[in-house]
């Protein structure tokens, strides 16, 4: 089948004069290249467009007409239909009807009288084509606009059901972390009567082979256990829903420090390892004294676990510029580079085993990150497979 390609519709150009045979003259001229409408007059000429705005791309008008100059039509044309170019004939002695024509009626060009038709036609194509790119960039912006609305509806939209959901998790995080908390107590309760039946029981220990006598001291050991696990739970339930009253004030970390190292005194000494305190005196910072014991403690207690008899645990403060580093070293096996991406996660467990048969729950570390983070303060640890384990605590120094 033949295609048929339909031909391109004309432009429609307006143009107004009061003098007939000027009419009759652009129409002659013109009428094949563009669709010519003609007025005799301004008022003539704003009938019209009030009917055919939508399809005119250029008004032409002379300046000098009797009741309605050009540059009066213009003024009016601006401000109903401001997208229409405007083109303004004049005498070359009107400079000043020029001046008022760019100035109140924005004209797109003016044209001397009389006019050169080839003249006069390529500044009529350079207006179409620049109303032609202001209805364009009209539409995109419209659409854009379109769009963006649509785009912030759905973002409006999206962002409430987050919200919802937002708050439905948290709803149930706060059911979760007292649920942990009822089933917690209710597990510490039954051990703690256990263990005072099995502390009855000693006192009949001369009585016991010495097979009950293991299986005694088995069971208190699997309490021991478990209650450090639930109190290890109960903590970090504690932490998550901020369910704690943090006193955070200027301490002297140098004591702290030496506290927490004498709590594991006898500790160490029962495999043999020694603990060594270096501190300066009164390095204040800001920290809770009972949070800042627990993350010691913890810190320490690892270390001791992971080190093997005869072995040393290094304690101690370094000042820099703005901060104090509290460092537990020990030499241990160390940390390979998977155990350190898992350091700090919960219910971790890493390659490196405590070396006295101790208990770990994979819990400790990541209490300590959460109790130094509520304090303000940094934790990181640095270390070399065989050749132990840099844990470090920083605090910004008080003055």
């Amino acid at each position: 089948m033949d295609s048929v390609q339909a031909k391109k519709e004309k432009p429609t150009v307006l143009y107004v004069d009061d003098e007939q045979q000027n009419l009759v003259s652009f129409k002659a001229g013109f009428r094949k290249v563009y669709k010519v409408l003609i007025a005799n007059s301004g008022d003539e000429a704003l009938e019209i467009l009030k009917e055919e705005n939508e399809n005119i791309s250029v008004v032409i008008s002379d300046q000098r007409m009797p009741k309605m100059t050009g540059v009066e039509l213009f003024e009016k044309v601006r401000g109903l239909y401001p997208d229409i170019m405007r083109i303004v004939l004049t005498g070359y002695s009107d400079v000043q009807d020029i001046i008022n024509a760019i100035s109140k009626g924005e004209v797109y060009r003016y044209i001397t009288k009389p006019w050169n038709r080839d003249e006069l036609m390529v500044t009529i194509d350079n207006a179409i084509e620049a109303y032609n790119l202001k209805v364009e960039n009209r539409r995109l912006f419209s659409s854009l606009q379109e769009a963006n609305e649509h785009l912030e509806e759905k973002v409006r939209k999206r962002t409430k059901a987050l919200q919802r959901q937002n708050e439905e998790l948290i709803e149930l995080d706060g059911e979760k972390n007292h649920l942990i908390g009822i089933v917690a107590h209710d597990l510490k309760s039954p051990l703690s009567q256990i263990d005072g039946l099995i502390e009855l029981m000693k006192f009949d220990m001369e009585t016991f082979t010495s097979e009950q006598k293991e299986y005694v001291e088995l069971i208190q050991t699997s309490i021991k256990k478990q209650e450090e696990l639930i109190s290890q739970i109960l903590d970090l339930n504690a932490l998550d829903s901020k369910d704690t009253n943090l006193n955070i004030k200027p301490h002297n970390l140098s004591t702290l420090v030496k506290d927490a190292a004498e709590r594991f005194e006898l500790t160490a000494q029962k495999k043999n390892i020694t603990l060594s305190v270096e501190v300066g005196e009164n390095q204040i910072a800001k920290v809770d004294e009972i949070y800042f014991g627990q993350v010691l403690q913890n810190l320490i207690s690892n270390a001791v676990k992971f080190s093997s008899e005869n072995k040393n645990i290094f304690i101690s403060i370094q000042p820099n510029e703005d901060y104090y580093e509290v460092h537990v070293k020990d030499e241990g096996p160390g940390l390979n580079e998977n155990d350190k991406k898992k350091l700090f996660g919960r219910f971790q467990k890493l390659s490196a085993r405590p070396t006295g048969g101790e208990h770990s729950t994979g819990l400790g570390l990541s209490i300590v990150k959460k109790m130094v983070e509520d304090m303000e303060g940094k934790v990181w640890c640095e270390s070399e497979v065989g050749n132990g384990a840099d844990f470090i605590v920083s605090f910004k120094k008080e003055q």
